[in-house]
């Protein structure tokens, strides 16, 4: 094979990266995950990217989900029950989020 001369010039990112300071906001998503599971979930900011990035400007932004082997890979799948249980934390959460009138 023949090398291949070549310059990589590192702008900017498209957008930056953040940190959801809210306490409120994190406060209740980790309550109804407390509520539905009976553990409180750790916090993290390891893992990809994702579009929250360019909504954080617009509204508080909490990013929270499934994970997985399989994740963003051709062959993605998660359990139904993990869905299921996902399916109930986010109900919980937007019940309780709307009902204290969060502005």
């Amino acid at each position: 094979t023949t090398p291949v001369d070549y310059e990589l010039v590192w702008r900017d990112r498209p957008s930056h990266v953040f940190l959801t300071r809210d306490e409120r906001l994190i406060e209740a998503l980790s309550g109804s995950v407390k509520a539905v599971i009976g553990r409180k979930p750790a916090l993290s900011t390891s893992g990809g990217t994702s579009d929250a990035r360019f909504i954080k400007d617009y509204c508080p932004v909490v990013e929270f989900g499934l994970v997985g082997k399989t994740m963003h890979m051709v062959d993605e799948r998660v359990a139904l029950a993990d869905l299921e249980t996902l399916t109930q934390i986010y109900l919980r959460f937007i019940e309780d989020w709307f009902e204290q009138g969060a502005s």
